[in-house]
Parts: C-alpha cells; structure tokens; sequence
C-alpha cells in the first residue's frame, strides 16, 4: 500500500485500515476519514489525501467537510430529546406546534409522520426558486400552505431536503430555540463534538471543497437498480422525486460556497468529520432514553420508497438496515450522506462507525465503495 495514512488502528482492526487505503491506493478517494468507536474508545481513526479537487492541500485532523444527509439523523436526534423531555409528542398533531401548518390536508399530521418520512412534504407542486431555502421563514411558511403528495401516514417517500425544514420549525416553535442552538447548547458544546450547522468564518475555513462525481452523459453502469429507477422521475418536477432533488436545483457547486455553509438546512448541510460523526452516534443511547430509542430505532415504515424508488426502512429519523439500502448490518441504525458518507450504530456490539469522504460517488444509495468495503472488514473483526 502507497497511501500516506494518518491516526491509528488498533491491531484488530487492520483489515479496515487495508480496506480504507485501498480506497486512496484504487484512486477512488481524494480526501477521507474513517472512525470507529467501540465501548466508547476509538479503535480506528484514520484520515488522508486532500482537501481540493486539484490534490494540493492536505486533509488534516480537523478537516470538515458537509456530510449532506447523516445530518438528518443528528437532527432527528435533537428532536427525540425534546421528546424524552416532554416537550414534543410523537403523535400530536404538528398543528398544536405550528397552527399554520394545519392546512391543505395536513391537519392530522404527527412528528412521527415526519421522522419516518411519511407526512407526504418531499417537495413542492409548484416552482420555487434557490434563494427560498436559504430563507427559513421563507422556505417552513411555504411548507406549512403546501399540499401533501399523498394521505399523511398512507406510505413513506424520502423527505431529502424538507425533512429538516420541517423538524427544524417544530422544534422552534415548541422550544424558542433553533437546531442549530439545540444542538450546540445540549449536546456538541458539552460533549466537545465538532459537527456544526451554521458554520462561521473559522469553521468554513477548515473545510473541504466536495467533488462532483465524475459521469459521462447517459452512462449508468455503476449505478443501482434502484438508483436507475430514480433516474427516470429525478428531473421531472411533476413526481415526489423531481419535486424532492430538483424543485429547485440547487446548481453547481452550490455545497462548496459560503452562502450553503452558513445557512440552516438540517437536513443535508451539516459539517463535521468521522471522528466526531462517530462521537455522536456512540453517545446516542446516553442522549435519548432506553425506551425511545427502542422504538426509534423499530421499523416505522418500510417498503418501496415514493421518492428513492427503491425498497427502504425508516425508523424514527434513522435509517435500517434493508438489503436494498443496507446500514451496517442488521441490528445497526444511522443514515448515509449524498456521494458515500456514511455513519450508523450498533448496539449489541456499542460500535459507532463513520466515512466522511469529498469525491462523491454517483449511484449510492447508502455507503460509497470505499465505505461499503470498510463496514464489511469491520463486521469480520468484531
């Protein structure tokens, strides 16, 4: 192996170390990191390559970088401590939250439709310009009058970038306080956790520019099923899936400039690293209680998926494990980001896992190719 790699790994674990450098020594990855905590002590924690899309700067141990939608489960999690606290419902209406959001059929709606992605508010009917989700009251005003694609509770369709507006506005108007806020002031601030919403003038300049999956014009060979299947609704903004990715596009590059990182979008732009991805998920069982994490973490909708087209299982903002969009293995729960990030728990074994990369891979569902080769040397050291 040629691959400079930083941090460590405990001799158990070289198997993922080989297969996380594989990913560098394949030319697969430009910059990355891998952790693994295990009983609340890294056992892997590595990271290499670089920062840039021309391969110049380096990736350093406090590199950040947007871990698009692995910031739903840390979301979801934010909300689920509200309701360990009694604040939130799981099955109240969001009305009694948020009374303008009781219109155009919602007015039943629950916090639980929402976390397992089942409220039918991927998107929107009609054509909304870019600048709308960088303004919240703009963009949770707009979902509050919008129309459900379908009956609220009725099926599930991945909610790709609504679901944090949604979370977001629920928590706000129970509490007074922001994701962000929550986030900050219960759980990353205490427990010294570098993952981020909102990124200020010093976090921004320690990330990682994210690169565009290199795909030429009509060429699907490395894509999924599943991932062909969404392809055909993807720019039709007439489908849940068009109204889900593409209403509106969010343009080039979009997730490398400062206006992106400094906004609030708890869906798909939190920035942190595998190291403190992993953080986090291990100290869920100590954020949320026993029992609802039990039934976080038990199946809440499963089935083909309205938006993905392809068969997914939700539990309460985290994903499961599903043989068409396995997390981990079976047991495990946590979410995977757009390009290859990935990052989950597992609780009979206490073993966090994240893979935070910038080359993003075209056609993952859940977990790149370097990741996947990662999780499945994991599962043969435990």
């Amino acid at each position: 192996m040629n691959t400079d790699l930083h941090g460590e790994a405990k001799p158990k674990f070289q198997a993922v170390r080989n297969a996380f450098a594989q990913g560098f020594d394949s030319g697969r990855e430009a910059g990355a990191r891998l952790c693994v905590i295990q009983g609340g002590e890294p056992v892997v924690d590595l990271w290499s390559g670089h920062t840039d899309r021309d391969r110049s700067l380096p990736w350093s141990e406090d590199t950040l970088v947007c871990c698009f939608s692995i910031s739903k489960a840390i979301t979801a999690t934010c909300l689920l401590m509200a309701v360990d606290d009694g604040i939130l419902e799981l099955d109240t209406s969001i009305a009694h939250y948020w009374p303008e959001f009781a219109s155009s059929g919602k007015e039943r709606t629950t916090l639980r439709h929402v976390l397992s992605h089942q409220a039918g508010l991927p998107g929107f009917h009609e054509p909304v310009q870019k600048a709308l989700y960088y303004e919240w009251q703009g963009v949770t005003t707009a979902l509050a009058e919008e129309a459900p694609w379908w009956a609220p509770g009725s099926g599930h369709g991945y909610h790709a970038r609504t679901f944090g507006f949604l979370l977001g506005e629920i928590l706000r108007r129970a509490t007074g306080q922001s994701i962000s806020e929550w986030l900050r002031n219960r759980i990353t601030s205490p427990r010294h956790i570098d993952f981020h919403f909102q990124l200020d003038a010093d976090q921004q300049a320690r990330c990682a520019d994210m690169i565009p999956a290199k795909v030429k014009p009509g060429d699907q060979s490395g894509w999924s099923p599943a991932m062909r299947r969404m392809a055909k609704d993807f720019l039709d903004r007439s489908t849940p899936t068009g109204a889900a990715f593409q209403n509106p596009a969010m343009g080039p590059g979009y997730m490398n400039k400062a206006d992106f990182r400094e906004a609030l979008m708890p869906a798909l732009n939190g920035h942190g690293h595998a190291r403190s991805v992993a953080e986090f998920f291990a100290a869920i069982p100590e954020l949320i209680s026993a029992e609802l994490l039990a039934e976080a973490t038990r199946t809440q909708s499963v089935g083909p998926d309205r938006v993905l087209k392809s068969t997914t299982r939700f539990g309460l903002g985290y994903m499961l494990y599903e043989d068409e969009s396995p997390i981990g293995w079976p047991g495990c729960f946590g979410h995977a980001g757009a390009g290859g990030s990935i990052a989950f728990l597992d609780p009979a074994t206490q073993t966090a896992f994240a893979f935070t990369m910038n080359q993003m891979q075209e056609g993952v569902v859940t977990g790149g190719t370097t990741a996947l080769a990662c999780i499945q040397a994991l599962q043969s050291c435990l």
